[in-house]
């Protein structure tokens, strides 16, 4: 009888988290040729002075932390512990307004995509029936939160202007 590792997806999550952390998120179009890998760059170039660049680095630094942590505690089956990882990356850690005003309105929706989907996580889990479906239950949800992260760092690369 073959044994189905129950922990198996969350390392298809590790890899996809992986894989956001390592794409830059940094309006126009400008090919950014990166002398390393002789590649061409055709993401979109987004215009911010240092502070706001640092502000939206240190939200996505936040929301990677956070989608560790979901990680984690899911692993370890430890409900508070996905709370707590939780919060940091919900709808009301959004980015300050004034700085979301000088995001094209593309960004500004993958980031509410991925903001409401911590939050829709937290949601699931609250309401699961039984605890056994909670690792199922977060990891569907990560795969959409981590899709709307991908889609926005393949997308855009910040800039100064």
């Amino acid at each position: 009888m073959t044994s189905i590792n129950p922990f198996a997806p969350l390392r298809l999550a590790t890899i996809a988290a992986f894989a956001v952390a390592m794409s830059g998120c940094s309006a126009q179009r400008e090919p950014v040729k990166d002398a390393a890998t002789a590649s061409v760059d055709t993401r979109t170039l987004v215009a911010l002075p240092a502070a706001e660049q640092e502000a939206v680095r240190h939200e996505m630094r936040a929301m990677l932390g956070a989608l560790n942590g979901v990680m984690a505690a899911t692993a370890s089956r430890d409900t508070a512990a996905l709370f707590a990882a939780l919060a940091p990356a919900g709808m009301a850690a959004a980015a300050d307004p004034a700085i979301e005003e000088m995001l094209p309105p593309e960004w500004r929706e993958l980031a509410e995509q991925v903001h409401a989907g911590f939050d829709s996580i937290a949601v699931a889990v609250r309401q699961a029936r039984e605890t056994s479906a909670v690792p199922d239950t977060v990891l569907t949800r990560l795969v959409r939160v981590t899709a709307a992260c991908s889609s926005c760092h393949s997308t855009y690369r910040l800039h100064a202007p």
